[in-house]
């Protein structure tokens, strides 16, 4: 997203992909995700997402609901937990980016456990092939298994502490540390 809030292609193509699945489907909520995170513009990632479907769409914008409270992809996969549970949603299909799938689907799944069926798929990118990508992906892989390794993920409030005092994103170390309600 630019300092103008405009979404860049990658973004652009995952909320055509969002668009064109929530309507193959007719899925009750169109969950969008993300926090203000630039220094250089207020809005969060979410809103402006939300914006975005609204305005190139014709799915009734009541469907489409911001949650600027996620800060990466764990983030994701929690505030979705809240929501999912909150809303009585029973299926999540998530869209991301294609290089970002298996790592999507590992959280997700960790997450929601048993709780709903989760599926996950991607928009295409250019970056789907690229060595440092995939490597990262790895790794992130490797350090959410770590902070997660000792957490009960059948326990929300189990889920929050591990979020809120060993994920740098949560616990205050890199950004405002969240709290657990």
């Amino acid at each position: 997203m630019s300092q103008d809030c405009v979404l860049g292609d990658e973004s652009v193509a995952r909320a055509k992909l969002a668009i064109d699945s929530f309507n193959a489907e007719n899925y009750a909520h169109l969950i969008t995700i993300g926090w203000a995170y630039r220094l250089d513009c207020d809005t969060p990632i979410s809103d402006v997402f939300r914006q975005y479907i609204v305005k190139n769409s014709d799915i009734d914008p009541s469907s489409v609901v911001s949650l600027p409270y996620s800060r990466d992809t764990v983030g994701d996969a929690f505030f979705s937990l809240k929501f999912s549970q909150l809303n009585g949603v029973k299926e999540l299909l998530i869209v991301t980016s294609d290089y970002h799938v298996n790592r999507t689907q590992r959280i997700f799944d960790t997450f929601f456990s048993d709780r709903l069926r989760v599926s996950v798929i991607g928009a295409k990118t250019a970056l789907a092939n690229e060595v440092s990508v995939q490597e990262h992906e790895m790794r992130s892989i490797a350090a959410f298994d770590k902070t997660f390794s000792q957490t009960n993920c059948d326990d929300v409030a189990c889920l929050c502490e591990t979020l809120s005092t060993l994920h740098p994103f949560y616990n205050g170390e890199v950004y405002p540390k969240i709290e657990c309600k």
